[in-house]
């Protein structure tokens, strides 16, 4: 037979559990109910692997996401100009959502420059500082 003092502590150690489990349900929400929230952002340029202009490199973007939506964003030069805003659609993805951009840059003069993504509504999310690289030093006729 167990002592009073033991069943005791059982008793309140059990209503721990259950009031923090009841505390997180209620935290839970379904996926279709959160809210729409830019979780990150990524920027890759791969510049051109030849000297030779004209020539083009790439860029993508990635914007992560709480769930699938629209998303508006800016690319940024650094030290320089700002473009866009341009509009992408974030689709279902494990982690919630992601959208995705991709461009091929032409480059008709010697570059060293800088970009990073800036998403808008993203509470200050900007992306990491992508390098772009070209010498052209090798001018092909076109």
């Amino acid at each position: 037979m167990r002592s009073p003092a033991r069943t005791m502590t059982m008793i309140l150690g059990c209503a721990a559990l259950l009031s923090a489990g009841a505390a997180s349900a209620q935290n839970f929400q379904a996926p279709g109910q959160q809210p729409f929230k830019i979780t990150g952002a990524q920027l890759a340029i791969k510049s051109p692997a030849s000297n030779a202009c004209p020539n083009q490199a790439k860029m993508t973007g990635w914007i992560m996401t709480s769930k699938p939506g629209p998303v508006s964003y800016m690319m940024v030069r650094k030290g320089g100009s700002v473009s866009g805003p341009f509009q992408i659609q974030a689709v279902a993805s494990p982690a919630g959502g992601m959208a995705t951009f991709s461009q091929n840059i032409p480059i008709v003069t010697a570059i060293n420059a800088e970009y990073r993504i800036l998403v808008a509504g993203g509470s200050g999310i900007v992306s990491n500082w992508a390098p772009l690289k070209a010498s052209c030093k090798i001018q092909l006729g076109g």
